[in-house]
């Protein structure tokens, strides 16, 4: 009989040792769930923020593709407009023209007609005076 009761002592601690083993396990699978879980959850948040901050960027990004585009129409317009400007060289030769041309000095057919009756009559009334 003490056989029995060792036996059963034995039965009754390896059930204890396997319950409280199981125990253990359960324990630590649920912690490693509640890991898993919490991992997820971080891992969805950051997905949420990475894709808010990709779809900022890709707006940023349309923003400065329009100023660059508006950019290169400015210059372009502004490029187009220097061809138009007078160069330096031509200035200087038309100045250098001017000066010899001198058109101030330059007057109209009726100012000379005027110019000789002033003269003419001036010349008369000299010979009468």
């Amino acid at each position: 009989m003490a056989e029995l009761q060792e036996d059963n002592n034995q039965v009754q601690f390896l059930l204890s040792d396997f319950n409280t083993r199981l125990r253990d396990l359960d324990e630590r699978n649920k912690l490693i769930r509640e890991r898993v879980l919490l991992l997820g959850k971080n891992l969805i948040s950051s997905r949420q923020e990475l894709e808010n901050e990709l779809i900022e960027i890709k707006k940023e990004n349309q923003e400065i593709k329009k100023d660059l585009d508006k950019i290169k129409k400015i210059s372009n317009n502004i490029l187009s407009e220097l061809g138009k400007f007078v160069k330096k060289d031509s200035i200087i030769l038309i100045e250098r023209m001017l000066k010899d041309f001198q058109p101030l000095e330059f007057m109209r057919k009726k100012d000379v007609e005027e110019l000789i009756e002033d003269k003419l009559s001036k010349k008369e009334t000299n010979k009468y005076s």
